[in-house]
């Protein structure tokens, strides 16, 4: 008995190839939303660039900070925030080039976030004395800074109140920050978020102060710009570009961010 002939498929219908470009491109859309969402009122990440956080925080580490718990109480003195400096709202250009500063270079002239540590609240009372910061007359137990609580910088004296609507920001390396001891306490409007974990950390291989060339010296590596002591594996990385995986700080990945108080 012969076979019957196969029935050849039926052609495809009108409009079926564009209706599936169309749902990629909503497919697309949509994705690129929920990054954007999840950017502007969730999460945003950051990287260290400065050495103002030592050792809470490294050049190099990459951090996420969130945005929800801002939402439901106001920030407090020990919270690593983030704000936005100088004081102005992003443009929409500003705000493209911000989010995609892995991949172009970032506007030095526009606004950028910071990252510092509250130290006073709206109506603090603050004042810096024999290497101690005090806050409404009480010593700030600040077991994070490791050469002293600082001193003023050229535009502020104590006892300082901390205005209305306003916070006190300042770095746990406090002879090596610009913060509101020199720009001024931050509007409550500039804060964005509250870091919580380094989800990421890359050693560098240049000085991480000035971005300059080390050399090794009987003392150690320095810095051939401010003489700087450099940490190997820390601070610094003299490891061959071809041994990329030696400037990972492996042992800084996923550590959650601790609020003394």
């Amino acid at each position: 008995m012969a076979k019957k002939p196969k029935t050849p498929p039926p052609p495809p219908k009108p409009g079926k190839k564009h209706s599936s470009a169309s749902r990629t491109v909503v497919e697309i859309v949509a994705i690129v939303a929920a990054i954007v969402a999840i950017r502007l009122w969730i999460f945003e990440a950051n990287v260290i660039p400065s050495g103002s956080m030592k050792e809470t925080l490294l050049v190099g580490d990459y951090i996420l900070a969130e945005k929800l718990t801002f939402h439901f109480r106001e920030p407090r003195p020990g919270d690593i925030v983030t704000f936005v400096y100088p004081y102005r709202a992003m443009t929409p250009e500003e705000a493209v080039r911000f989010f995609l500063r892995f991949i172009i270079k970032e506007n030095p002239t526009g606004p950028r976030l910071l990252i510092k540590r509250v130290v006073g609240a709206p109506g603090d009372v603050l004042d810096l004395k024999g290497n101690v910061l005090y806050r409404n007359g009480k010593p700030v137990r600040e077991p994070y800074i490791k050469d002293g609580a600082g001193d003023w910088g050229p535009n502020l004296t104590g006892p300082y109140a901390v205005p209305k609507g306003h916070y006190f920001m300042m770095g746990d390396n406090r002879y090596d920050s610009a913060d509101s001891r020199y720009i001024g306490p931050v509007p409550r409007r500039y804060i964005t978020g509250r870091a919580v974990i380094i989800y990421f950390s890359w050693t560098p291989k240049k000085c991480p102060r000035h971005a300059s060339a080390a050399e090794k010296t009987k003392e150690g590596w320095r810095c051939t710009l401010g003489g700087e002591i450099l940490r190997p594996g820390w601070d610094f990385e003299p490891a061959s570009s071809l041994r990329l995986d030696r400037h990972i700080r492996w042992h800084r990945i996923g550590k959650l961010l601790k609020y003394l108080r």
